[in-house]
This record gives structure tokens, sequence and C-alpha cells, in this order.
């Protein structure tokens, strides 16, 4: 009898020295009070209103039946990468952990140019980080709704709000709560009330909700509680109410909570990015990969198959099968599901915290021996299927008895000698990709077929007879001559009916190349607290890319690491003194003797940037 089959994964701990020095340097800086503007500051109450109306999407969740599950409210957080701040019971079961969907997507409903109007339902995205303890949830716009494989614009059309400072709140404060809680309508709905008070659940000093009489209701979870001045200051959640003393009491998520998840998500060294500006990209599921995968009975000390194996014996124990992995993220949920002949044996999933590279392992065994058949295994990062690979375990009751094909390895072309060009999962603008893989004990004469699929149908199959007996290895390609579309490919390798390999790749879209126009970069520095008063003297430094804000603070501010610089003057404008590539990234920093600095790593330049671009800046004393 086949035990329950244990999977271990290799788990290396380490702390980068720059993740470290940032994490102090961001503490000594109180980077929390900081706040980046890429548009003019806000002047009305009425314009500030419109800008956080504008920056209240709506979530529409559907189960993998197409249904609509689960309707919400989200903030955008950064335009330009299409992040989204909502509550993670929007996207999954926070009692069980499960997802709505297997990919963990959304529709994204944006407001029209009539903000009175019901929303557009414009965009996918695709839940890329979570924290199940604060209900958040992080979501990325990766497509169109109406077109799945269209490249999005450079400019999705959205807009975010400034932050605000929760923890300068008070009993009695003003507060408002914008979301689509389908009340009345499907439009998107304003409230308005008081800070209540503060709730601290575990007794450790930090207030995980803020109380308020404004109404939240369902539909309004994740979308955006503002300050009087439209700043963000917190994520609607929940509401309770109790019919015997006829009240209700609403909670807010704190930014100070909300927005370290997002910077701790999208810049990953515990900093943060301003308001308006994208800090640095997130690795999504759709960008990371798997490659090089063997299947063998043992690992050695780099994570590595030792004999590889198309084949075990019979009463084999152990299967581990080694891969590599790259753009993957820490706290991404990774999965793998191990099957035998089709039918799942084991599976599980956790938080990865190998880093974003590297090589790893995973581990099947059953101490009184694996039945025979063909094992798979498939791998997922948040949802999203990454590769899938089979082996054989013992003789098979086919015509080709101990026949085999190795795991598929995909690339852009193949040497005479069999030795994959450009290899990878992924694959931007090609008309063919390749796939290689080793053989084991194919007979001549021996039917077998191939099985091309995209986006889970079928395009291309073909069966043949096999033509020699001494193949060690060879390849099979899938041409277009307009050139793959983008999405996801699968390749089956069939001997005879039986299943014996899969392996899966990503045609990407490609990034839209910059024009080679240049811009001018002015701004205005203000006060954070009094938009009307000037910072003059402030210096403004925008650094090489690729330089980040640590590495020039450690090289004792060398200038040769400055790509411009501009200083404030008597009304606070300043304006750079080289301009700037549109869709460019560079780190900002701002600095002021009476002030607290400000650093910004990554911020990309809008690639439609007018000229001038304007980029205003708040400082806090």
């Amino acid at each position: 009898m086949m035990q329950s089959p244990h999977v271990q994964s290799a788990h290396k701990f380490r702390i980068d020295p720059t993740v470290r020095s940032l994490l102090l340097l961001a503490a000594a800086l109180c980077l929390a009070g900081a706040v980046f503007s890429a548009e003019a500051a806000l002047g009305v109450e009425r314009e500030a209103l419109r800008r956080a109306l504008r920056a209240t999407v709506l979530v529409l969740t559907p189960n993998d039946a197409g249904e609509i599950d689960r309707t919400g409210s989200g903030t955008v957080l950064d335009p330009d990468k299409g992040y989204i701040l909502t509550n993670f019971h929007v996207m999954a079961d926070p009692e069980t952990g499960a997802w709505v969907n297997r990919e963990g997507t959304a529709a994204i409903g944006v407001i029209t140019e009539d903000i009175r109007s019901a929303p557009v339902l414009r965009y996918k995205a695709r839940m890329v980080n979570y924290d199940v303890k604060y209900d958040l949830a992080l979501l990325q716009i990766v497509g169109h709704l109406d077109d799945d494989n269209a490249g999005l614009p450079a400019n999705l059309g959205l807009t975010t709000v400034p932050r605000g400072d929760s923890d300068d709140l008070l009993p009695g404060d003003r507060l408002a709560v914008i979301g689509y809680p389908g009340l009345g309508g499907v439009t998107v709905t304003y409230t308005e009330g008081v800070v209540s008070g503060f709730l601290d659940e575990d007794n450790d000093g930090e207030f995980e909700w803020i109380k308020t009489d404004a109404e939240v209701n369902p539909g309004n979870s994740g979308g955006l509680a503002i300050d009087s001045a439209g700043n963000f200051i917190g994520v609607p959640t929940s509401g309770y109410s109790r019919a015997d003393v006829a009240g209700k009491i609403s909670l807010v998520r704190p930014a100070s909570i909300a927005l370290r998840f997002y910077d701790n998500a999208v810049l990953g060294q515990g900093g943060r990015s301003g308001a308006g500006s994208p800090g640095a990209a997130l690795s999504s599921s759709r960008e990371a990969t798997i490659a090089a995968v063997e299947f063998g009975a043992a690992v050695n000390r780099q994570s590595k198959v030792t004999q590889p194996l198309t084949v075990f014996p019979s009463g084999s124990t152990d299967i581990y099968v080694s891969f590599e992995f790259n753009g993957f993220r820490n706290g991404q949920r990774f999965s793998y599901v191990w099957k035998l002949d089709g039918e799942t044996v084991y599976s599980d999933a956790f938080a990865w915290q190998e880093g974003a590279s590297g090589t790893s392992w995973l581990h099947l065994y059953s101490t009184e021996g694996l039945p025979d058949g063909v094992y798979t295994v498939e791998m997922r990062l948040d949802g999203v299927l990454l590769h899938a690979a089979s082996v054989t375990v013992g003789a098979r009751s086919t015509g080709a008895a101990d026949a085999s094909f190795g795991a598929i390895t995909f690339a852009a072309g193949v040497t005479d000698d069999l030795e994959p060009i450009q290899p990878g999962d992924s694959f931007v603008d090609v008309k063919t990709v390749y796939a290689i893989f080793s053989v084991g004990n194919m007979r001549k004469g021996a039917l077998w077929r191939t099985r091309w699929l995209y986006e889970g149908d079928e395009v291309l199959s073909e069966k043949d007879v096999w033509s020699a007996s001494d193949v060690r290895k060879t390849w099979v390609s899938l041409t277009h001559p307009d050139g793959l579309p983008v999405g996801r490919y699968s390749l089956e390798l069939y001997i005879g009916e039986r299943l014996a390999q899969r392996g899966d790749f990503t045609i990407a879209a490609r990034t839209p190349e910059r024009s080679g126009r240049t811009v001018s970069v002015v701004g205005v520095v203000r006060d954070i607290n009094n938009s009307r008063l000037p910072v003059v003297g402030a210096l403004v430094v925008l650094l090489k890319p690729g330089v980040r804000a640590q590495e020039w603070i450690d090289s004792d501010f060398d200038a040769g690491l400055i790509y411009a610089t501009g200083t404030s003057g008597r009304r606070g404008a300043y304006q750079l003194n080289a301009r700037v590539t549109p869709g460019a990234s560079h780190a900002l920093v701002v600095v002021h003797e009476d002030y607290q600095p400000l650093i910004v790593d990554g911020y990309t330049f809008p690639a439609d940037a007018g000229d001038p671009y304007q980029l205003d800046v708040a400082l806090r004393r």
C-alpha cells in the first residue's frame, strides 16, 4: 500500500546587505511621512474628490465556471503599472485561503469621463500578493477583458490619490468612504462620517482598525477611505450592526498598515514609493519561469538531480525533480501537484521564500515503493501553471514497455548537436519555438504523437511512427509564419495512447520601444501640511538608470552617479538640468535641511509624458 508521499522543498534563507541598509535608511529618514505626486498639487476640495472617485475601481471576481462570485472595490495605487489595492476576501475565502478562481483574476471596472455614470468593465487583473492576517490583496492589471492577448497601452487611463497619514487621525475627524456597494445601482457611492475610535485587536500597540460611522456595506470592501483633503487613509473592510441597539459601526484598515503591505510587495525592501509613482516593477507570475527540469533518485548540495532519469525501476521509493526558477518573488503562493496516471496523489502550497532566481527541488516518496505508472508534477505560481513534466516508474503494458521521453526544454533554436539556443519558458516575437527532449528505449516502429495546445485548446496534433531505435535525444517545433500569438502554450508527447511528457511555455507581448524622445522635467516643491507654502532651496536629484539611492549614499554621494539635478527657487519651482526619456526609470532624492528627505527608487516616467513633464513634490518638516 502506498503511504502518503512526503514532499520537501529546499529553502535558502539569507538577508541581502542592501536590503538591510535600505530598511535602516527607511527607518532613519521616516519615509512614511513623505508624499510624492506626478500630477499638479490639489488646489480645491472638489478636484480632490474628483480624483478620489476616479481612483476607486469596481472589482468583480468570477469563479472557475465564469460566474461572478464576489463583488468589491479597489484603489489604484499605481496608475502606470496598474497596481490596485483591495481586500483579500474579495479574491478568496479568508477562512480556508481557497481562491475564488484558480488564476486569482478579477474584472476591473473604471469610471468614464462622466463620473456619475456606471463604470466600464475594461481590464483583467491578477492577484500578485496578499496578506490574510490584514485581509489585504494587491492586484495588477494584466490584460484587456475583451482581448486577453492584446498588449496593454502605455497609458492605462487610471488615476491615483495622494497618501495620507492615518496615524494623525483623532476621534471626531471627518472621513469619507468610496466604493461600489451595489445599493441603489452600480454607480460609485460616496458616504461621509467621522472617526469614531480605534481598535487594537491583539494589544500590541498598533491599531489594526479605524472605527467610523460612515457606511461600509457589501461591495465597499477593498475600496477607498479618504480624509478631508482627499488623501488615502485606509481600506474600508467590514461593517457591524446590532438590531437591539439600532447601531452600526464600520471598520477601515488604516493606511499605515495597508501602505506598508503595498510598499513591501512592490519594493520588496521595506521602503516606499510615493502616491502616483510606480516604484519598482513587481514580478508577476506571468513573468516567472521554470526551466531545466530533471528527475532523479537524489539531489546534491546545489539542489540539482545527480543522475537524470526518464524511467525509474519498479519498486523505486523516491522521485526528486530539480528545476531552475527565475522571476519569482518571496511571498508569492507556490503550489504543486503530483499525479499518477492522471490522478492526484499529493499536493501542497506555501509562500515562496527562496528569492528571485536559483535552483530548487521537490520530492515524492513512499517507503513501500511507488506504484508503477506515469508520474506528472505540475508547478504553479499564484495559480498560474508554469511547468508540467512527467516521468515513468516501472514497465508499462503498452507495446513500448519501457519507452519514455524526458523533460522538455523549450528554446528559440537548436544546434546540430541538439543543444537548445536561448532556452526558456517565455519568448517574445518569435515565429518558431523548439522543444528538445531526451528519449529512452523507443523502438523502431513504435507509434507516438505530438499535441500542441494554445490557451488550453488543441491547435495541432500529429501522429507518426518512430523511425530509429538508437535515438537518445530529439526535437519538435511549432511555427507560425506571422509569429506565434501572445499567450500560453502546452506540448504533450504521447507514446501510443499514453501521455509520456508535457511542458508549457509563454509567448509574451513585446514591450513598446522607446521613441528616443526626451522631455524637460519641471515642478514645485511644497510643504506637505500647507500646499501654499513653497520649499525654497530644496535639492532635487535624479540618479542614472539602474542606480539605487542606497548605492549613491554608500558611494559618499558620488557625482558620477547623478543623471540630473535642480534646486527649487523663491516660489518652490525647479527645473532639472537634463532632459529625460519617457518610459525610463530613475531613483529620485529630494533633500532640504529643514525637511525630511524624500527617496523614491525606480520612478518611471510615463511613456506618453508631455514636454515639459510636471513633477511636483511635497515634503514634511
